[in-house]
């Protein structure tokens, strides 16, 4: 953690901004944000394309259908062919002009079993219990 006086300084204080626009999936406002503190990516090779995997990996668990549009202006205002290369990565298609088919979402669903288990010999203790609990009980009524 990041003591309190360092975070007020200007270049932390804008990474963490970052992140937490990240965060919260305010990605076009992360692009803003992001071109005006260049100067905070000097030297950090492959950053712009490791946010991209993170938004690629939020729009895949988000959508079944997104508009051409906001996919490109998400990831950071790629062009066309810059867009078509992610949407190569991750296998998505443009299913009609200006849509793009991530996922059926129902499909990759992954239901879990919860299974509880009790055993014989503590249901029966707590029927055990539970018996004088209904009589004192029934005697408090007839009071």
């Amino acid at each position: 953690m990041i003591d309190q006086a360092h975070q007020e300084e200007r270049p932390i204080r804008q990474i963490l901004y970052l992140g937490e626009l990240l965060e919260t999936c305010h990605f076009q406002s992360f692009w803003q944000a992001l071109d005006e503190n260049m100067e905070l990516l000097d030297g950090i090779a492959g950053f712009e394309d490791s946010v991209r995997k993170f938004i690629c990996h939020v729009v895949g668990i988000t959508y079944q259908h997104i508009d051409r549009w906001l996919l490109a202006e998400m990831l950071g205002d790629l062009s066309d062919a810059q867009l078509k290369v992610w949407m190569s990565k991750y296998g998505w298609a443009e299913t009609e002009p200006g849509k793009i088919f991530i996922c059926n979402q129902e499909e990759s669903i992954k239901p879990k079993n919860i299974v509880e288990k009790i055993d014989f010999d503590s249901g029966s203790r707590a029927a055990s219990l539970a018996t004088p609990l209904m009589n004192i009980h029934r005697r408090r009524l007839s009071a």
